[in-house]
Parts: C-alpha cells; sequence; structure tokens
C-alpha cells in the first residue's frame, strides 16, 4: 500500500468516528507491544470513593472500569463487543435479553464471574438501599433470572431502546463486584479503598489508594484475556493545577493526561511538539444549572441567609439564562472559539440532537424587562451565588465571564470557587447554591441525561419536578422507531428550552494528552478510559 493512500484512509476513518488528532502524529508501521513498564497518569482532580455504584465523578469511573468488568462493552462508533458475556440474544418483542457467559472469567479473589454473580450485581444496583446513582437505568428491569451457572436472563418490564448502551457505556455500564467481597466488607470499606473490598475482574486490581495523592493498580495475571493487559502497572497521581501538570508532562514525570484543561492546548503543544493531544465531537455539555426547588430541610446558605429558590421564577431563569447570557461571548474569551454555543439539552456531537440555541438570543433588554416584571430592578437588585469549582480553570473564566454579562443587567453575582469532591457532594446531596458551572455527562444518547434531570433522579441538581420531563424520557426511551424517536428527541429539547430546567451554555471539548512512546490508546471521549491493551515504547 502506498503510504499516502494508509493516510488519507487514516483520516478518512478519524473523520468517520468524530475524532481529530490534534497533533500531527507520525505514522508508522505496526509494531509488536512490549510488555511491562508503569503508565504513569494524572488526574486534574481527586478521586471521590471508590465504591463502583454510588460515587460521583468521572475519576472513579475511569479507575472502576479497569478494575471491573462487564457483560459487554462498547466501542468507540458504537458497536457492541463481548466482555464477560460471550454472547448474548435479544427477544422479537425487546422484553428478554439472554446472555451467554464466558466461563473463564474470575473475580480478583479467586471466585468465577457466573450467572449468580450478574444477578447479585444487578439486584444490588435495584435495591433503593443501595442508593445507586445507576438506578434509574435499571427501572426498566423487571428481574434477573439465572437459567444455568453461565447463563443469565434480563427481563424487561416494556421495551427499552438503550438497554445494551446502559449495560455497557459510561458509568452506567454495569460494572461487577465480587459477592463474595461485597458481603464481606461494608461500603465505607470499598468507599475508603480498601484492596480486599474493590475486588472487580478487570485487566488491573487494585493495590493502593491514598485520597488525594495516588492510586495504584497492577496487572491481574488471571485476567481472563490472555496475554493482556500489556503494563505491569498504573500509577494514578492527582496534579490539580494544569501548569504544574504541562510541568510534569515535559519534564516526562507523566505518560499521559487524562483530562487535560482546553485553554493550555496550544501551550503544550508549544513546549511538546511530539505529544499526542487528542479531542472529537462535544458529547459533554457545558452548563450553568440553576436550582429550581429546595427542600424543606436544606441547608442554609449563610448565617443571614435561608435557603431561597429565586430561580423558581421562570422570569429570572429566562432573564439570566436565556437572554442574560451571550454563548458566543463565553466560547471566545474561555474556550478561545473552540466550542460549539449551545441552549440545547444533549450538546452537538450526540445522536438526535438539535440546535435550539435561536430560542435563547442574547437579548440584555428582554432580559432587563423579565427581571422589572417579576419585582427585581434598581430598588430592589437581584443577587445570587454563582459555585464553581477546580476541576478546570476554564469554569472559573466562564464564570467571570457570567459575572460581567449579568452586570450589565444590574444583577450582582458572587462567585465561590471549591474543589471538585465539595461541589459533588453540595449539587448532588441538596447543599446550598444558587447557579453552580460544570460540564456534565458525555453522552452517547439523550436518554444517559436521565441521570441528571429526570425528576426523582438523585443527581436531579436543579430539582425540578415536572413530571413531564419523565414522560418525554419515557417515551423517547420505549420508542423503537429511530425517526419517530428523533421527533420526540426534538420535541423535548424545545420543552426544556422553554422552562430552561436544564441551562447549557455551550459543548465542551474533552482533551487527553499523551507522551509519543504511549501506544495503542484509544480515545473515547469521557465515556472509558481504558489501559487493557496500551503499551510503553521505551
Amino acid at each position: 500500500m502506498h503510504p499516502r493512500h494508509g493516510l488519507l484512509r487514516l483520516v478518512l476513518a478519524l473523520a468517520t468516528l468524530g475524532w481529530a488528532i490534534v497533533a500531527p502524529a507520525v505514522v508508522a508501521e505496526a509494531q509488536t507491544p512490549k510488555r511491562g513498564g508503569t503508565l504513569r497518569v494524572s488526574y486534574g482532580n481527586e478521586i471521590s470513593a471508590l465504591d463502583f455504584y454510588t460515587a460521583p465523578g468521572y475519576e472513579l469511573n475511569w479507575v472502576a472500569m479497569n478494575i471491573g468488568c462487564g457483560l459487554l462493552g462498547i466501542t468507540p462508533d458504537g458497536r457492541f463487543v463481548p466482555d464477560a458475556a460471550e454472547s448474548w440474544q435479544i427477544s422479537s418483542d425487546a422484553l428478554l435479553y439472554t446472555f451467554k457467559l464466558r466461563k473463564d472469567v474470575l473475580f480478583h479473589d479467586g471466585t468465577r464471574v457466573d450467572a449468580a454473580a450478574v444477578k447479585f450485581s444487578i439486584d444490588r444496583i435495584i435495591d433503593p438501599a443501595t442508593r445507586s446513582s445507576m438506578r434509574t437505568y435499571y427501572e426498566h428491569v423487571h428481574s434477573v433470572e439465572v437459567l444455568d451457572p453461565y447463563t443469565v436472563q434480563i427481563r424487561l418490564k416494556q421495551p427499552y431502546g438503550f438497554m445494551l448502551h446502559m449495560l455497557a457505556a459510561y458509568r452506567m455500564g454495569l460494572v461487577f463486584y465480587s459477592p463474595t467481597a461485597t458481603q464481606k466488607y461494608t461500603l465505607e470499606d470499598r468507599r475508603s479503598g480498601k484492596p480486599e473490598a474493590v475486588v472487580g475482574c478487570g485487566p488491573f486490581r487494585l493495590v493502593e489508594w491514598v485520597k488525594g495523592s495516588h492510586l495504584v493498580m497492577d496487572r491481574f495475571d488471571k485476567y481472563y484475556d490472555h496475554g493482556f493487559p500489556y503494563l505491569d502497572r498504573v500509577v494514578i497521581r492527582v496534579i490539580k493545577d494544569p501548569i504544574t501538570q504541562m510541568a510534569a508532562f515535559k519534564a516526562g514525570e507523566i505518560d499521559f493526561i487524562v483530562d487535560f484543561s482546553p485553554e493550555h492546548v496550544e501551550t503544550l503543544k508549544a513546549q511538546n511538539p511530539r505529544a499526542q493531544i487528542m479531542t472529537g465531537k462535544e458529547t459533554t455539555p457545558m452548563v450553568a444549572m440553576m436550582k429550581i426547588t429546595v427542600p424543606k430541610d436544606a441547608k442554609p446558605m449563610s448565617k443571614d441567609r435561608a435557603p431561597h429558590p429565586i430561580f423558581s421564577d421562570i422570569r429570572v431563569r429566562k432573564a439570566i439564562g436565556c437572554y442574560g447570557f451571550d454563548r458566543k461571548e463565553i466560547v471566545k474569551i474561555a474556550f478561545k472559539g473552540q466550542a460549539t454555543p449551545w441552549v440545547g439539552i444533549i450538546p452537538p456531537g450526540t445522536p438526535d440532537t438539535v440546535d435550539v440555541t435561536h430560542l435563547c438570543p442574547y437579548d440584555p433588554v428582554k432580559a432587563k424587562a423579565l427581571l422589572a416584571e417579576a419585582g427585581y430592578g434598581p430598588q430592589k437588585p437581584l443577587a445570587f451565588e454563582l459555585m464553581t469549582n477546580t476541576e478546570k480553570s476554564v469554569f472559573n473564566v466562564i464564570a467571570a465571564v457570567i459575572k460581567e454579562q449579568v452586570a450589565r443587567l444590574g444583577v450582582a453575582v458572587n462567585i465561590r470557587l471549591v474543589d471538585k469532591v465539595t461541589w459533588m457532594n453540595v449539587a448532588t446531596q441538596d447543599g446550598p447554591f444558587d447557579m453552580y458551572v460544570e460540564d456534565l455527562a458525555s453522552l452517547f444518547t439523550l436518554d444517559q441525561n436521565t441521570l441528571l434531570s429526570h425528576s426523582t433522579a438523585a443527581w436531579n441538581t436543579t430539582r425540578h419536578i415536572d413530571a413531564k420531563v419523565d414522560d418525554y424520557y419515557l417515551r423517547y426511551a420505549r420508542e423503537m422507531d429511530p425517526g419517530k424517536r428523533k421527533a420526540i428527541a426534538k420535541e423535548f429539547q424545545e420543552f426544556m428550552t422553554d422552562k430552561l430546567y436544564w441551562n447549557t451554555i455551550s459543548g465542551s471539548p474533552f482533551y487527553e494528552v499523551a507522551q509519543p512512546w504511549m501506544k495503542d490508546y484509544v480515545y473515547n471521549a469521557e465515556w472509558k478510559v481504558l489501559y487493557k491493551k496500551v503499551w510503553l515504547d521505551k
């Protein structure tokens, strides 16, 4: 094959999948992977806890999917591939999913991954007492039945178009825990990262976790996919400051940065011309989420201020979040133009997305009129708190731009900067806030947003109580015809923009950075960070 033809095919393949390598990549002949070595990884934030089913945050997910295994996986182009299940069948009425398991899959404690272990894991997620954030995706499940030691059947209450997605994708993927270890150790043992308690069936096993410092995973020698992984060890360090991250990367102390800040991409390219800088479609929404209702037992905002849902008034929501935000200006300043101004509930790189940005044009005159109608003005100025976190410096930049934009409306904003774990605890556990800036779940489908916006979802951080939102999700998920499902998605996104229960600012580009000697890593946006096939050419 002529080298130029090979390069053209590579470029076409990348374009088809929606991936782009920002830095120039060297096209070389296929190399034989080298076994051994330690991959040194940097996270920009702490891991919140190590209980797969309840702990929030991407950082935990990126660990869980390497320690754990599941029934199946999913490729960047959306194909489902076997994991612990070697095959599966779906009944003609889409109510029965039958999985045949491999017979050579072991948990790290030596016990087998069999049908009973699969049932144990799914039943635990469904159990309200577990308080799993993934439970909303399993509300469609009627029962899990063990047909024989290596055959398990999931029976649904009604057809669910994304059952396989939810078994395979992102944090909603089914990650197995050893039933033996789960029953022997406590939730706190798992949350604190006690290695004997955090027992999965993936290519790596947990060795040590020192919260706020580092996490160590070693190769699991009895992993079913013989020959993998190539690496001996993965060491994850927490380096919160992106400048310090870049310095460590430049010095060769770090091989891989999982969540690199977009505003520093050009600087890193200049410093490290051979670095692999990976990005792709904007499948993550950057939001300025507003709390709409406040529970009766909510904590006070401060000593002199009781909790009050200032954004429960739709006029205030629309004045600030719809007409008061100049999204183009935010993108220009915060992302150097490398993002898409957006209003819809699902970002521009996700299937069934609809551009409804025109429904919320920047219009300060209309914003001021709505505020006046709601009773705010020079004699009674509106003031609120905008919380953001230290995960990415772009969050603070966005918060600062929002503060300046709404000041033009006569609105005062106090920015509260917290660490990522504090933000998660406040946002997901009814802590005090008015508005927060954050980029949320990277999406395969609109249905994945049920985690964050279904009225009864644990992470419904706005705390809206509109059952119409739930009805849209149900209609969308039960509709098996793609054309009809797309029409429901359009109607839903227009509804959410009108009510502004969900306030998107833009898409959120996701960047990962690797040294040139880190080989065979596959970019999966924020969905998956997998080290199974990675090897080091050094």
